[in-house]
């Protein structure tokens, strides 16, 4: 029986097992932003502010960091089959109460659940995977298949916005959820083979460290909160951010105290004696500030393209394209030994260049086929950084601590992230306040500029059948949106130019460092799939 057969009924043929784990790792890969390109849909269904809504997404991110280790008692104590049908029934269950309910704190609640009961499909896909690639060397392939497809999941999140948001109410976004997820679901279950196990090593339910889990996903939320909220409530000027800052200390201190004393830690931290590891975390952290938020992009999409949410999902697809086609060749150079630095350079380069496009872009105007490169720029140095980061840091440690660095890294990305969230809302708020008071001192009423614009907007006004006292008030308004719009457009132009100076002086450090001149030489028994 071929390798691929493993785990799988003999009548089921090789393009079937690929279109199973395809048919359910995409939906549930798409579900971490699922709302993300709805945000103001989701505030009006919850009676909640844009921090809320972004606090909720982040929730489900921060379950999967901290709970894989947890998950794994979960994963080798049952059996294969039964555990993946109980985590789909859990699955349909939860999101049947979120679309029977408005509730914000009910929200955050199952989404953290829903994060947790993801690694159950994460575990066993992952597996399930690597198993499809029987060559040691050809392993390299499964991780690049792996987080190409989950990087490349996000445009069918937009997808789904723009047909729920544009048709139903944003509840029916938690059912097509359901019916999205059920197909890959049930063929899966069906293509197994009924005595089917994944489990590494059988070990008996007991020892489960809960306390370690509490303290490790305590310490997150608490970071999460002062990343997103730190703003909205003026940072270190506020108590409350104060005393979340010094509860995360406090359990973050508490976490690391308790695996120095745990025989089998929750996390082994001994990871970071090795060198290696320690620049591929840094690594990890200079790439997801460096690939940025999407926000921004989509903000100058929706105003100066003009791109509604069909149409701005449809784009996506390009980046989604560029996710793979990056992942693909990030592989066939490691499989060739090519230096480790030369990718990432590759890696880095396309984003700037991604960037530099941007800023062009905001200068002019910009058609709908003009954001297709760029586009894909982003998405090829998405997959190219991803795929390579992970490769290092992965087989720079030995096997019997490589759990503890997959994990460690997935903390990482996590935190990196709600960093990177953090930043753009803060950036937007300082840059647009600038540029705001910067208009409101040329825009007064003695400016000749300003009040012959008024007049050409209060005449058009007027003869659209408008009376003086519209055509007033309505060309002061549309001068107030266009001034709006402007400093939106400069801040975009800010943040671009920021964010390339920062990948400049990454990539100077990549060529200019001699730690950096690393090869991967070894593939194989290291990879860990996580």
């Amino acid at each position: 029986m071929t390798t691929y057969h493993h785990s799988f009924k003999s009548w089921v043929p090789r393009w079937l097992m690929v279109v199973a784990i395809f048919l359910t790792l995409v939906p549930v890969g798409s579900v971490l932003g699922i709302y993300l390109g709805g945000v103001n849909s989701a505030m009006s269904y919850y009676h909640a502010d844009s921090f809320d809504i972004r606090f909720s997404v982040i929730i489900y991110y921060l379950a999967i960091a901290c709970g894989f280790p947890l998950e794994k008692k979960f994963f080798n104590r049952f059996a294969t089959k039964p555990y993946f049908a109980g985590s789909c029934i859990l699955f349909v269950g939860i999101n049947l109460l979120l679309y029977s309910t408005n509730s914000l704190a009910l929200l955050i609640i199952i989404r953290f659940l829903g994060g947790l009961l993801s690694l159950a499909f994460i575990g066993t896909l992952f597996t399930l995977i690597f198993q499809q690639f029987h060559s040691q060397r050809s392993r390299v392939l499964g991780y690049a298949v792996l987080y190409g497809t989950l990087l490349g999941s996000a445009p069918l999140s937009y997808i789904i916005d723009a047909f729920v948001f544009s048709n139903y109410d944003f509840n029916m976004l938690f059912m097509l959820q359901i019916f999205i997820c059920l197909p890959g679901f049930i063929l899966l279950f069906i293509c197994l083979k009924d005595d089917v196990d994944l489990r590494r090593e059988k070990l008996p339910f007991k020892d489960v460290d809960w306390v370690s889990f509490t303290l490790y996903a305590s310490s997150f939320i608490s970071a999460a909160y002062v990343l997103l909220y730190g703003q909205y409530y003026g940072w270190f000027h506020s108590l409350h951010i104060i005393a979340v800052t010094i509860a995360f200390v406090l359990f973050l201190l508490l976490f690391l105290l308790r695996q120095r004393s745990l025989s089998v830690p929750y996390i082994d931290i001994s990871v970071y004696k090795y060198r290696n590891f320690r620049i591929g975390m840094v690594m990890l952290v200079a790439f997801y500030l460096a690939k940025g938020d999407t926000s921004v992009a989509n903000g100058f999409f929706a105003n100066s393209v003009n791109l509604d949410v069909y149409h701005n999902s449809y784009v996506m697809l390009i980046n989604g394209f560029g996710i793979f086609v990056g992942a693909a060749l990030t592989a066939r150079f490691i499989l060739a030994n090519r230096r480790i630095r030369l990718i990432w350079l590759t890696g880095f380069g396309a984003l700037l260049l991604y960037h530099f496009y941007m800023i062009f872009l905001l200068g002019n105007q910009a058609e709908t086929k003009d954001v297709l490169i760029p586009l894909f720029l982003q998405g090829f140095g998405n997959g190219t950084l991803m795929l390579s980061i992970v490769m290092f840091y992965a087989t720079s440690v030995p096997q019997e601590v490589g759990f503890a660095a997959s994990v460690t890294g997935v903390s990482y990305r996590f935190l990196t992230f709600t960093a990177s969230m953090a930043l753009v809302a803060f950036m937007g708020l300082r840059q647009n306040s600038i540029h705001y008071n910067d208009f409101a001192v040329e825009v007064v009423s003695t400016n000749t500029e300003n009040i012959t614009r008024v007049n050409a907007y209060k005449q058009a006004l007027l003869n659209r059948g408008a009376s003086d006292l519209q055509a007033n008030a309505g060309a002061r308004k549309l001068l107030s949106g266009s001034v709006r719009k402007q400093t939106d457009l400069l801040y975009a132009r800010d943040y671009y130019i920021y964010m390339s100076v920062f990948i400049i002086l990454v990539m100077m450090s990549i060529a200019l460092i001699p730690h950096f001149h690393y090869y991967l030489r070894r593939i194989g028994d290291k990879l860990i799939p996580i």
